[in-house]
């Protein structure tokens, strides 16, 4: 078994709607306008009322209310909005996971702060589309989800593995399957068609010196908001302070190719804090944050 095959596996099970790779075609058509991608949103009510909800968040610090599609789209742009659209969808089809394995909520709430996180350190650094890195950090963990789906059995063997020999998740993967979440994620994700700049970014977060130079900044990116949003999002439901952040070896590297301070970190920490909990139910309506 490879990555490749078992995303192979479950390409019919985990599929993006028909809505999702229409409004993706279009924005990836040269001469595609902001009103060819209005009529494909104005399809699916609950979308448009997202994309509206986004355009409207913390994330984008939109002081004047933003009213319509067209007002949403030239505010946040095309690729956030395929970044959205592909996110909710993504979140919908994983909506039957074994509950022995994970809280559904749970593990939204933690790819969507892992996503804020990823988005505002890229802004801050001013990365090119800042908004590939939002569903990066979004996706990051997604393989987990097709290991609980498809081979539940063979992921109770490596939860004893973490038990019973103290192994992290990531090498009871490896031991069992020959290979880890991050892997299966980028073959899904590649399935799907995505930019290699995302699955890249997925398939190296674990190991940020393995990424090739040309994504090295991107990885380095996805790998600090995975630790962060470990730190940060268990707090959200319970508006709780996070414990202060104490990075690892790998975590410091990362710091320090990005050139990113501890002043700066505190500062996109902060702002994460205030931007994910609108995001997260933008994202995944009915979480159970407490507001």
């Amino acid at each position: 078994m490879t990555p490749e095959s078992l995303a192979a596996e479950v390409s019919s099970l985990f599929t993006l709607p028909e809505l999702a790779l229409r409004a993706c075609a279009v924005m990836d058509a040269p001469a595609a306008t902001a009103h060819d991608l209005i009529e494909v949103i104005e399809l699916d009510a609950n979308l448009a009322a997202r994309v509206l909800r986004l355009a409207n968040s913390a994330l984008y610090g939109q002081r004047g209310r933003v009213d319509t599609l067209s007002q949403a789209i030239a505010l946040i742009g095309h690729k956030a909005v395929r970044d959205l659209v592909l996110a909710t969808s993504a979140a919908r089809a994983f909506h039957d996971i074994p509950a022995e394995f994970v809280d559904m909520d749970t593990f939204w709430d933690n790819s969507t702060t892992c996503a804020v996180f990823a988005r505002l350190t890229a802004h801050y650094l001013r990365m090119r589309d800042a908004e590939t890195l939002f569903l990066a950090g979004l996706l990051h963990s997604v393989g987990r989800l097709v290991f609980y789906a498809r081979r539940p059995a063979e992921y109770r063997e490596v939860l004893r593995l973490t038990q019973d020999e103290g192994l992290d998740l990531n090498a009871g993967e490896r031991k069992v399957f020959g290979f880890d979440h991050s892997a299966l994620g980028a073959a899904l994700l590649q399935g799907w068609q995505l930019p290699e700049r995302l699955h890249t970014a997925v398939r190296c977060q674990l190991d940020p010196t393995a990424a090739p130079a040309d994504y090295a900044r991107d990885v380095a990116v996805v790998h600090l908001a995975a630790a962060q949003a470990s730190n940060i999002a268990p707090c959200l439901k319970t508006r709780q302070e996070p414990t202060q952040f104490i990075p690892d070896s790998a975590a410091l590297r990362s710091m320090q190719w990005l050139e990113l301070t501890p002043a700066a970190l505190q500062e996109i920490r902060l702002e994460t804090l205030a931007a994910s909990l609108e995001v997260i139910e933008i994202i995944n309506p009915g979480t159970s944050i407490i507001y």
